[in-house]
């Protein structure tokens, strides 16, 4: 494959090679320069990040834990493909998370954290009339980011961050496939805010629970119907 990326690549001064590398390698997946199923040729990502193969193997390696790329021996890494199972287990675990975290933010959030979703909405309502899925998916994590820290729970944050690449990639693939799905998230995202802002830790708890039910239902549905290949 070739990789031609549409933002500037390169090595940024005062940030550790390493960690530069990981996170333009993530945001080229992230942002969908490259697709699911792409390949990645290590000799032509170190030519585009003008660093030498091993950075890029550590990022393929730490990429690969974060459940963003798929390595088989004697074949070369390639970014993962959702399948049913998949799915299944990132919302079931997402949902062990979320449930606790919306809970305490109920109790915890703070008027700065409600100003911050309000942006959020804001700008993924301007996303959603502009038609660009990937960067409205990056602001339904920006909210939720946003409860998680309002958890104030060190520990379930800290959770939560290690599946958050991976929850973005189901949000890209829902919004992908399902359609319809966008404004109705949105909505669900008003709702949740105000549950928020009523300090009604059962209400949102439920309206969570419902909302992440919804977006595992409408991509389970989208894949059915229109079948991808396994990871």
């Amino acid at each position: 494959m070739s990789i031609t990326p549409s933002v500037q690549v390169g090595v940024v001064p005062f940030e550790p090679l390493g960690t530069h590398v990981l996170k333009q390698f993530r945001n080229l997946i992230l942002s969908g320069e490259v697709a699911p199923g792409d390949t990645l040729p290590e000799t032509e990502l170190a030519s585009l990040f003008k660093v030498s193969r091993g950075p890029i193997r550590d990022a393929i390696s730490a990429l690969e834990r974060e459940g963003l790329v798929v390595s088989e021996p004697r074949r070369r890494a390639r970014v993962v493909v959702l399948d049913e199972k998949d799915i299944e287990e990132i919302y079931s675990l997402r949902r062990s998370l979320e449930l606790l975290a919306a809970e305490r933010a109920a109790r915890h959030a703070t008027e700065e954290d409600f100003a911050e979703m309000r942006d959020i909405l804001t700008r993924m309502e301007t996303e959603l009339n502009e038609g660009d899925p990937i960067q409205l998916s990056h602001l339904d994590t920006a909210f939720h980011d946003v409860i998680y820290r309002a958890s104030r729970h060190g520990r379930l944050y800290k959770a939560w961050t290690e599946i958050r690449s991976q929850v973005t990639f189901f949000l890209i693939t829902r919004n992908k496939a399902a359609v319809s799905s966008k404004s109705n998230a949105i909505e669900e995202h008003h709702s949740l805010l105000e549950a928020l802002m009523s300090r009604d830790p059962e209400r949102v708890v439920k309206l969570t629970d419902n909302h992440l039910l919804s977006a595992y239902e409408r991509l389970s549905s989208a894949m059915k119907d229109s079948p991808t290949t396994s990871s």
